[in-house]
């Protein structure tokens, strides 16, 4: 009996770790019933968890990017994104879209930089060998600055949260909520 007890204490003190390697802490109120999620009108995008998964695949994505031809061939960096770094693929895609003008913009075209990322250098827009290096880059730093407790730009885990730092834009986050729904019905 002692044993367990103690065995009991030790486990409700860890950390769990998912296995898109996303850390949750007990404590964050995260609902562990239900990892993935499906938006819709009826729940409110901005106060959903943005560590929890989508459930599109692989193929429906391609079928949706088939509307976007620039953003043709990201389809298995978005999936690989969310499952290794616990972003929503659905809001990953939606910053992709909204952030390079659904890939037509310079950068995107040019620099491979579907979010309009810069270099530590002010004014520099970073540079990607491949549009698949620049999901993968997104995705872990959105997940290390923006949705990790303690990271540089962590205010919560909700749309709302990352948007009051992820853009001097005051529409930046209704934009992406948008951009969100529409994507998930896009993909049925």
């Amino acid at each position: 009996m002692q044993y367990f007890k103690r065995f009991f204490c030790v486990m409700a003190a860890v950390v769990i770790l998912n296995s898109s390697g996303a850390v949750y802490a007990k404590n964050d109120n995260f609902d562990w019933n239900q990892e993935y999620i499906t938006f819709t009108e009826k729940n409110d995008i901005k106060t959903e968890d943005m560590r929890k998964k989508s459930q599109m695949s692989e193929a429906s994505l391609k079928k949706y990017l088939s509307r976007f031809p620039n953003l043709a061939g990201i389809e298995s960096a978005v999936i690989a994104a969310q499952e290794d770094y616990g972003v929503n693929a659905i809001l990953l895609l939606a910053i992709i879209r909204l952030e390079s003008g659904n890939g037509k913009s310079s950068l995107a075209t040019s620099k491979n930089n579907l979010g309009g990322l810069m270099t530590s250098v002010k004014s520099v827009y970073s540079s990607f060998d491949t549009k698949h290096d620049c999901v993968i880059y997104m995705a872990e730093l959105i997940a290390e600055n923006y949705l990790t407790e303690g990271g540089k730009f962590f205010s919560g885990y909700t749309l709302a949260d990352i948007a009051k730092r992820y853009s001097v834009s005051d529409n930046w986050g209704d934009l992406i909520g948008s951009l969100m729904l529409e994507i998930q019905f896009g993909l049925e």
